[in-house]
């Protein structure tokens, strides 16, 4: 089972619960009784079908928070060089803080 991906171990686990269901009575009889089992496993179902859609969800907000990241730094690092431009205007671009300020850009 371990060569299975996500949506086959899902697949599987909903077949043996509805072959299990199916074949109760035959189970009952050979001395099994499956239904705590199968509680126990539909639980399990859909504690991981949750969990799958609070994964889908925060991978959805972290795609989200890394657009508006990456967004806001550009237009910080675009006030940050008009700012540069600002100040240079103002001391003109043979300044020293100028030349500081235009070495932090790399």
């Amino acid at each position: 089972m371990g060569s299975l991906n996500e949506k086959e171990k899902r697949d599987f686990v909903s077949q043996t619960i509805t072959l299990v269901e199916q074949e109760a009575s035959t189970l009952q009889a050979a001395g099994f009784d499956p239904l705590n089992r199968l509680e126990k496993l539909k639980t399990e179902r859909a504690t991981a079908s949750e969990a799958e859609i609070a994964q889908q969800k925060a991978q959805a907000a972290s795609l989200d928070a890394t657009i508006v990241a990456n967004s806001t730094l550009k237009v910080a690092y675009d006030d940050a060089s008009s700012i540069i431009d600002l100040i240079e205007g103002l001391l003109g671009k043979d300044n020293s803080l100028v030349h500081k300020l235009r070495q932090l850009r790399g």
